[in-house]
Formats: structure tokens, C-alpha cells, sequence
């Protein structure tokens, strides 16, 4: 092939890379408008939330046993202290 007969500009490559990076945010767009906001609540948020409760019940019930204890500890040491 003469250098006459070349094409001008080998965009094969950067047509391939840009098909492929349109088709990914086809594919986003797609999932962005029909699927997200259509989203279902979860099944179990309640339970979740009551888990949480809980958990936040319990962990102050600690922090004052801890308090308490710690009380205790420094009147144990205030009593030896005499």
C-alpha cells in the first residue's frame, strides 16, 4: 500500500474505547433513573430499629454500672488512704 492510499487517521481504537465508555453510562443512566428511586423500603427496618434501641439501652446501662464502679473504687482508695 502506497502512502497515498493510507487513511489519514487510524481512529479505530478511540472509537472502540469510546462505544464501550457510552455503553457503561447508558447502562448507569438506565440504572440511576429506573431503578433507584424506585427502590423498595427494607423488609426489616423496624427490626433494625429496635435492635438499635436496645443496643443504646444497654450501652448506657454500662456506662453507668462503670460510673458506679468507679465510685466505689475511689472510696475503696480514700478508706485505705486513712
Amino acid at each position: 500500500m502506497s502512502d497515498s492510499q493510507k487513511p489519514k487517521c487510524d481512529c479505530t481504537n478511540l472509537l472502540t474505547v469510546l462505544g464501550g465508555l457510552g455503553a457503561i453510562l447508558i447502562f448507569a443512566l438506565i440504572l440511576f433513573v429506573a431503578y433507584l428511586p424506585n427502590r423498595p423500603a427494607p423488609v426489616d427496618a423496624q427490626v433494625n430499629a429496635d435492635r438499635q434501641a436496645k443496643a443504646d439501652e444497654i450501652r448506657g446501662q454500662g456506662i453507668a454500672k462503670l460510673g458506679n464502679l468507679e465510685s466505689a473504687m475511689e472510696a475503696t482508695v480514700s478508706e485505705y488512704q486513712k
